[in-house]
């Protein structure tokens, strides 16, 4: 007998769409809040494949964004994630797919590395790099934030904000 499980509903819901915006609908609203470990690997497919709809990757990243990631391997989500965002092409993308690694990966020194070669990118969007710098504001490795402060000064057309990064996270330890 073959039981036929809700991830396996919504999952079939969302491939018989045709329309691309009520595909990106499906994935907001039936699987951000579906309590199974399962939906991950279908979601994180979804952003690793350049042919997924963009509105449909951005509403994967939200939903990684404030997700509870405890009992599982966010490792492998991360790296997922990561080798996602290196390519990824689109800006409005990339920009809330750093968004989503601010709140349960900013403290991974890879996420912090490919963070800080993005703010430092001339090439990239300046959206897309002021979102990859606020994953290193967001980061609980205060330690390799410190350590990366000369190197974030030196950065064309963010010495205000990382001074007044530092500004305020001094006021705060004090």
């Amino acid at each position: 007998m073959c039981v036929v499980t809700e991830i396996n509903q919504l999952i079939d819901k969302y491939q018989s769409e045709s329309d691309d915006d009520e595909k990106a609908i499906i994935i907001f609203t039936d699987f951000q809040f579906l309590d199974d470990k399962n939906k991950w690997d279908f979601l994180l497919h979804l952003i690793e494949q350049s042919e997924t709809y963009d509105l449909v990757k951005v509403n994967v990243y939200k939903i990684i964004e404030i997700a509870d990631l405890t009992d599982l391997n966010i490792i492998g989500i991360k790296n997922r994630i990561l080798e996602a965002l290196k390519i990824e092409t689109d800006e409005m993308v990339r920009q809330y797919g750093f968004i989503s690694l601010s709140s349960n990966f900013s403290g991974f020194p890879d996420v912090i590395e490919f963070s800080i070669n993005t703010v430092e990118n001339k090439e990239e969007d300046l959206d897309v790099r002021h979102c990859a710098f606020n994953v290193l504001t967001k980061s609980k490795d205060l330690l390799k934030i410190e350590n990366l402060r000369e190197r974030l000064l030196q950065i064309k057309d963010f010495e205000k904000y990382v001074i007044k990064f530092f500004e305020l996270r001094e006021k705060s330890i004090h």
